[in-house]
């Protein structure tokens, strides 16, 4: 949908709707703000930790296996 369609159609919503529409619109900025900063600095660790898998993938193996015993 266009800027201008988008616009046209707010000047169909009544008046007592437009702080509604307003605060669905800076959600939306919100989300989709937030969303492109995190993908921007691609570092989501801080939602979901971290992995090291610095050596022999074997014994990395073994030991993740290891700690379901």
């Amino acid at each position: 949908m266009s800027y201008e369609a988008v616009m046209e159609r707010v000047k169909d919503v009544p008046e007592e709707y437009l702080d509604e529409v307003s605060d669905m619109i800076e959600y939306v900025i919100y989300r989709h703000g937030n969303s492109k900063k995190n993908i921007q600095k691609g570092n989501l660790s801080k939602y979901w930790g971290t992995l090291n898998f610095d050596g022999d993938p074997l014994e990395i193996q073994r030991r993740l296996r290891d700690e379901w015993d």
